[in-house]
């Protein structure tokens, strides 16, 4: 699901975010949860109704935390327990860096995404790796250069923030290889 960041305070090092929680996923989470907040593993730090708080400070340099402003919509994932069975493609939260969106197209049922990907990052990608754009894991169609291609069911357009993705966007970038 996702979520909306209400509130940002800002300190030279560290960001506290509280964001909006959809009732469905508020009533999993509690203080001390680790989640998935754009791809990126976090800690719940506190609750006040439906508004949960994390501090980010490792991640402000190589996430795109930084860039976030209140009213941006987060993708939201609670982690699944040690030793639960995962599918192909099982995010672990460790951002690898951030990418450019360089294109998008709609078609009837599908978004493509076209995301540049920094050169450090490309040489350990292979065409059909699952790869994590914002906390989303999705097969790669194609790779050429430093470009990625992903076809995403265009319903993931609903209920993530790749809807709200355009040409230039920075997005979180996690390799499961």
């Amino acid at each position: 699901g996702a979520g909306i960041i209400k509130k940002i305070s800002k300190n030279d090092d560290t960001q506290r975010h509280g964001i909006t929680f959809p009732k469905d996923i508020l009533e999993s989470v509690e203080k001390g949860t680790v989640m998935l907040v754009n791809g990126c593993s976090l800690t719940v730090v506190r609750i006040s109704g439906d508004v949960v708080y994390f501090d980010i400070d490792q991640a402000i340099n190589t996430t795109t935390f930084r860039e976030l402003e209140v009213g941006n919509k987060v993708n939201l994932e609670v982690r699944p327990e040690f030793g639960s069975l995962l599918g192909k493609g099982a995010l672990t939260g460790n951002i690898k860096g951030v990418a450019t969106v360089d294109n998008i197209t709609e078609e009837e049922d599908r978004l493509k995404v076209y995301i540049k990907i920094p050169k450090d990052l490309i040489e350990n990608i292979l065409s059909e790796d699952h790869i994590g754009i914002n906390g989303v894991s999705h097969s790669i169609e194609e790779i050429s250069d430093d470009i990625i291609f992903i076809n995403y069911p265009k319903n993931l357009s609903i209920t993530t923030n790749l809807g709200t993705l355009e040409k230039g966007s920075d997005v979180n970038v996690e390799t499961l290889n």
